[in-house]
């Protein structure tokens, strides 16, 4: 997907893949970001490549012989996308894997008031945000 038709797009939502194993805490699978005029999806892929593609969200479902279940729900408030929401997208910034250039193990998002950064790291869906800084480092 070419990253740069999701720019100059309001954030109008979040939702996110909640998995959930007997009575652990939720863990963060992945997250839809509904932009105005899509929806993209930001998960790994089972070759631990960071995913970014044009999706909507499904059904919650169980997993009742593994006593798990994953919750499709409005993304909690600890999900850095979600502070940016109203906000637009200025830019989308992608690093890619040195062995394997065609795999994208991280993104940064930059938004109006600040940035989020999505990486994958031994499989699992990473976020952190901040000010925007404009760069990978």
């Amino acid at each position: 997907m070419d990253l740069s038709r999701l720019e100059r797009q309001r954030l109008v939502a979040v939702t996110a893949a909640m998995f959930t194993h007997g009575t652990d805490t939720p863990e963060l699978l992945h997250v839809w970001l509904h932009l105005e005029s899509v929806t993209v999806l930001v998960d790994v892929a089972p070759d631990w490549e960071l995913r970014i593609r044009p999706d909507e969200p499904g059904e919650s479902y169980a997993m009742p012989g593994l006593g798990s279940r994953v919750d499709i729900v409005p993304a909690p408030a600890d999900v850095p996308f979600t502070w940016r929401v109203g906000e637009g997208l200025v830019h989308v910034m992608e690093k890619f894997d040195t062995t394997d250039p065609a795999q994208r193990v991280e993104a940064l998002f930059v938004f109006d008031g600040g940035s989020v950064v999505a990486w994958s790291f031994g499989g699992d869906l990473h976020l952190a945000g901040g000010e925007s800084s404009g760069s990978l480092e």
